[in-house]
Order: structure tokens, then sequence, then C-alpha cells
């Protein structure tokens, strides 16, 4: 019996510590500890792997196994309706569970509800307590595992109501009906029991427990990075791009201690060592001594940099290359071809005074890594877990990409002004935005302004329009976007990728040159000046997560979630096509 999932989720939403569901079964992925190492390639992208001091490694081809473990452990039977707790010696090889108490041998299905914490813990919803804690029970009954999962005969409830724990030995039963109550669950556990089932450690932990449905989203919010493979435009040199991730090496700083020696006598062993951290990292070992000799002369090699490596970092410099290379008119290297297009013609008057340049990106690579995960709710408020908690391994799970795009900058000029022009009960909701940003908690999102806004929905009816046009699905077009308030640059990368170092298919680039960019920027807002669901959307006051959209819904804006960096929030047409305030209108006049 085979059991597959995809390499490339295993950096996102089945990385470690997540639920997987795999046909009727329901498994946990474990740490990277406990992962086959020798099944991954390495990865080289120094700007990633040198700063996280880890080397990267991916999925090497499709026989690659990962072992796993079933959660929840709480299966009923289909047949005869018990509730079983599954054990790992119960497992047959290659096999599904089966009912060990029917005579049909029924098979076992996980049950639908766990629990876990913003501390990242995670564990069996405790169906024992919860049958003993309704109004028909035995409170003297100390019975675990006599357990029936069933369907109410008769009381007319719809829904969960119409669902019940009940115990044989005993007959106390509860219903489903507010399993979900956090009041509730209060009463049944008072805390959470600190419980780690991926890598079966537990811990103290003072949270309060939530019920969550073994798939749902915020069971596991994947922590990663992203980083274009681009050529770098400044003078960095391998020393200083490996560096960190050479001296998190374990036998570092013995070579380092190997090196300030010097003689002959150890140079046997300073070669065998150099050769492992080499092969380890992936590095060339002459970039390794490099590192190594650094250090002996009195130079800086083993200063830790100050600045903390996140997606904003990452971003930054990769606008600082591609628009250098929209200067230089061309950039090129082994995974990166690039070239400005002169779109002088055909474009509408807003685009010719909103539209800076246009960046045709022929060939590109995009390396994602795991770095972590949260529980419940992404950002500041919950703890982050590492993918590995021991801290032992040095790498990390990795995954690359190959595609092609068309990047758009948005001259800064123009957003300055506009954003200047915007009166202030407009100015003052954007306001409103951003400190229930900050109150909720919502990190994962940038701080609101008002040129996210209208450049994140101007990305997104981008994305929905080329669609048509490009030969790829909509849920393989991404967006990136490059947005600074301090220096108000504003960029749109919209691309495309997949697992294949051939797979792209060059129907993106031709959206881009300047016969087809015109009609494709006009038809983009064309069509969202009017939505299905409008006047309900063009007139919402709020939507969508946290209702932080206004005149934003599938009809018109939303993308597939895949596609979008902010999980289709923070966007308003009203703010780009409204006649008095839009984006598009104050371009369209200045042009």
């Amino acid at each position: 019996m085979k059991r597959e999932i995809r390499a490339g989720t295993l950096v996102g939403f089945a990385g470690p510590g997540a639920v997987v569901d795999i046909g009727n079964e329901s498994f946990i992925v474990p740490p990277i500890y406990r992962w086959h190492r020798n099944a991954f390639q390495r990865l080289d992208l120094p700007r990633l792997s040198g700063r996280l001091g880890k080397a990267l490694r991916a999925v090497e081809g499709s026989r690659s196994t990962l072992p796993a473990q079933r959660f929840p452990a709480s299966l009923f039977c289909e047949s005869c309706r018990n509730l079983i707790q599954w054990k790992t010696e119960m497992e047959e090889k290659g096999k599904a569970p089966r009912c060990p108490r029917c005579e049909r041998r029924g098979t076992l299905v996980p049950m639908r509800f766990v629990l876990a914490c913003e501390n990242g813990h995670l564990q069996d919803f405790p169906w024992h307590l919860w049958a003993h804690s309704g109004d028909y029970v035995d409170r003297d009954c100390t019975e675990r595992s006599r357990l029936k999962f069933e369907v109410r005969a008769s009381g007319g409830e719809t829904g969960l109501a119409s669902l019940q724990v009940r115990c044989t030995e005993c007959g106390s039963r509860r219903d489903l009906g507010d399993i979900t109550s956090r009041r509730e669950i209060g009463r049944l556990l008072h805390r959470c029991h600190g419980r780690h089932p991926w890598h079966r450690q537990s811990e103290e932990c003072d949270a309060k427990p939530e019920v969550l449905q073994r798939g749902a989203t915020n069971l596991h919010y994947p922590v990663t990075l992203s980083a274009l493979d681009i050529p770098s435009l400044s003078e960095e040199d391998d020393t200083t791009a490996y560096r960190d991730l050479v001296q998190g090496h374990d036998k570092y700083p013995r070579l380092r201690e190997l090196m300030a020696a010097g003689g002959s006598e150890t140079e046997e062993l300073r070669q065998i060592l150099t050769e492992m951290i080499a092969s380890d990292t992936g590095v060339r070992q002459e970039v390794v001594s490099g590192i190594a000799e650094a250090k002996t002369d009195g130079r800086d090699s083993t200063e830790v940099r100050e600045h903390v490596l996140d997606q904003d970092c990452l971003l930054q410099e990769e606008w600082q290359t591609l628009t250098g290379a929209m200067e230089r008119g061309s950039l090129r290297s082994r995974t990166f071809i690039a070239e400005t297009e002169s779109a002088n013609t055909g474009l509408p008057r807003w685009a010719s005074s909103l539209i800076d340049g246009i960046l045709l990106i022929h060939r590109l690579r995009e390396v994602s890594v795991f770095t972590g995960f949260q529980r419940i709710r992404p950002g500041a408020g919950s703890a982050r877990v590492a993918a590995d908690p021991r801290g032992s391994e040095d790498w990390l799970p990795a995954a690359e990409r190959f595609g092609e795009g068309v990047l758009f900058r948005i001259s800064s000029s123009v957003l300055r002004h506009w954003e200047a022009s915007l009166p202030a009960g407009q100015k003052s909701h954007i306001e409103t935005l951003e400190a229930q940003r900050v109150a909720e908690e919502y990190w994962f999102l940038p701080p609101v302004t008002p040129t996210l806004i209208a450049v994140h929905t101007l990305s997104h009816l981008l994305l929905r329009r080329i669609t048509f046009e490009c030969g790829y699905s909509s849920s393989s077009l991404n967006e990136r976007l490059y947005i600074d308030p301090v220096t108000g640059q504003a960029g749109i990368l919209i691309y495309t990728g997949d697992g294949d170092s051939e797979g792209s298919l060059g129907g993106l680039v031709r959206q881009g040159r300047n016969d087809r960019i015109g009609q494709t920027l006009h038809d983009a807002v064309e069509e969202a000046r009017w939505c299905s669901s409008d006047p309900v959307c063009s007139e919402t006051s709020g939507q969508g997560l946290g209702g932080f959209n206004r005149a934003a819904c599938h009809a018109c804006t939303l993308v597939s979630e895949t596609s979008c960096t902010m999980a289709n929030t923070l966007l308003d047409r009203r703010l780009l096509l409204d006649s008095e305030v839009g984006l598009i209108n104050f371009a369209e006049s200045t042009g």
C-alpha cells in the first residue's frame, strides 16, 4: 500500500509537525532529525544557507521515504462504531488499520477533532472524559476504552449535535454539539498537557487548549523563507556568503584551532576536517579553508551578523538586483535570465504614468526553506516551534522551483503624490486597519499603507487577467511584492515555477511583450470596475480575514490561496479604481 505526498509540500503545509491526510488515514510529520537524510540532496543558495547557518536539502528522486506515525491515535470503526486507541504495536506493514473488536474487521477512520495550543502543543481529544461529562453520566465509571462513536437515533438533531460518544460500560454519553466551545473545554481541561506527539516529547504548559479539526488550516502555520537565485550586483565573495554556514559546523572550532597552530604534523588532520565540513555543507574545500584562515589572519570572519534574516531582508536585496538589471538592460546567470522591455507604445494612459519599467525574466529559480511552524494563530502571539527541536541537525528542508516572470516597477513619485492627495477620511480608515493589525496580532501581515493596498490589489487584477492569456492555470501563478514604505519604492513580480528544471512554457514572458502588455493592463483594470456581487461587494465596510478587505471578493479580486503572499487580505478595488480617491484615476490625470 503506497502512501504518497508531494515532495514540495514538505516545505509547506506538510512540513514537520503537520497533520496530513492520505486516503482514510491521518499521520503527523516528524522532526527532521528522524528523516532519512541520505534521501535529500543539497541545494545551493548562499544568501539563504549562509545566513541561516544551515545547509539546505530537498527530496531526491521519487523513491524517498519519510517515517511518520498515526495521529490522532483515536480511531473509530465504520462497521461496529467502536472507538479504538491505536498503538504502534498494532501496525501491520503496508496495511490500513482494521478494527480488532468486530468480526468484519472494519476499516478504522481517524476522529475529526484534536486539541492544540498557541505554544505549538498537540494532543488527542480526551473522548473518555467527554463521554462522562454530559447530562447522562455515571460519575463513578473509570472505564476509558469501552467507547462508541455513534449517530443519535432520535432527537431530530443535525450537524455535530447528531453525533455522540457513548460508554458501553456505564451508558454515559454526550453529543458533539458544543465540542468547539472554549468554555466547555475549559471545564474539561484546565490547561494544556504540553505534548509534542510529532517528536514524542512533553513539557509544562499553562496555555488554554482549543479544539480544532485535524485538517484545519490554523492547526499548522508553516514558517518559511523564500529567495530568488539571482546574481548579486555587490562584491560579496563566497567566503562572506558561506561564512555563517561553515562556522556553524560542529567540527569548525577544531579546524580553526589547527589552522592557528600551524605546523606540518597536523596538515593531514586539517585536510580531513576541511573535507568533512565541505561534504556536510556543500561548500567548496578552498572556501572552507579561506574562512578558517581568515580568523587566523586577524580578520573578522567570525563576527556575527547583527541583522536578523527575514523575508523583508531578502526582498530588499532582490529589489536592488532587479532594478539594477532594469538600468543595465539585461542580467544573466546560470539560473537567471532577464531583459528590459520597452513598453513605450500601446499602454493605457494611467499605465504610462504609473508603470516605471518592465523586466521580462525568461528564467528564474526560487528556493523555499522550512524553518518551523506555529499553531492556532500566526505571528508574534504564538510560539514558533523549530523544524529541529533538539537543535542537533545542520540542515533544513528546502525545495526549488524553476520558471519565468514579469516584473512591473511602480513609479514612487506617483505613489507619493497620490498618498498625499488622499482625503482625511480615507487616511483615517487605513490607520484604523493598521491599529487593528497590531491589536489583533496579525504579525504575518505587513504594515498597512494606502500604497500596499493599492499595489496589492493591482497585482491580483493582473494575476487574474494574465491567467486567461498565458497558458498557466490560476494556481500556477504567484505574486511577489516589493514595497518599501521608507523609500516609497514598489514593484510587482508575477511569476510561475515548477519543480522541473525545464518547466517553463514561455507564455508568461510573452504577455509582458510590448505588443501585448498594454491590452493586458487595460483589460485587468476595466474588468474590475464591475463585480457580479456589486453593490454588496463595492459598498461593504469589511470582509475576508479580519475584515481587512473592502471592495474585494472571489468574483472580482481574490486569487488562489497559494498565489497570494498575504492570505487574500488587504485588498480594495475602490482604493485603486474610485473616481475620487483611486490610484488609477490619479495616475491618468497626471499622465
